[in-house]
């Protein structure tokens, strides 16, 4: 996993997970991370990654299919 790359990155899960559903829907296989740190106030955040050659796809889908509101 060393080499994936951050393509999204929030601190509500829910738009995380909706951004991993979206990609894997366009036949990508994105992870999401969780890191949060619950100790000190839920600081951090969820981060969607992907492998390299995945990169410039995913950042396309996300910036025209994907608007939260």
């Amino acid at each position: 996993m060393a080499n994936w790359q951050k393509v999204y990155s929030s601190t509500l899960q829910h738009q995380a997970e909706i951004v991993k559903d979206i990609l894997e829907e366009h036949g990508l296989h994105p992870i999401l991370l969780n890191k949060r740190d619950m100790l000190y106030n839920n600081f951090g955040e969820f981060e969607v990654m992907v492998n390299p050659d995945e990169v410039m796809k995913a950042l396309k889908i996300i910036k025209d299919d994907i608007v939260f509101g």
